[in-house]
């Protein structure tokens, strides 16, 4: 499971990351990204965070697909490198508790702000 507290996450092993936009979009399975394109913010002021969220979907996205391809590579006989199988299934793993976290967190955050008066 993975804990939020302010920037930091806490992942199951005791792993301590420090959240933030370049945590999220650097690197998706190893391999460097591009710096991401500015957008034109037309005065919407929801646009960074809906960025990183869809950052975040998308490297859950990516790192399942590569955990399953080598799942079944796995299964097929044709895996040459079983570490690399390991330490691709524990990224989909964090990335997933993150994306769950981060989730959770939103919707504690929305459940405050709709029990505040006015």
């Amino acid at each position: 499971m993975c804990y939020i507290t302010d920037d930091w996450v806490t992942t199951h092993g005791g792993v301590k990351m420090r959240i933030d936009e370049s945590f999220l979009t650097v690197s998706r399975l190893g391999k460097p990204l591009e710096p991401p394109e500015e957008k034109k913010n037309d005065g919407d002021i929801t646009g960074g965070f809906k960025n990183i969220l869809d950052d975040l979907m998308e490297a859950t996205k990516e790192t399942s697909a590569a955990s399953r391809a080598e799942t079944a590579k796995l299964l097929t006989g044709t895996m040459e490198d079983f570490p690399e199988f390991m330490v691709t299934g524990e990224k989909s793993s964090i990335t997933f508790e993150l994306n769950l976290a981060v989730r959770n967190k939103v919707i504690d955050a929305y459940t405050e702000i709709m029990r505040t008066s006015v």
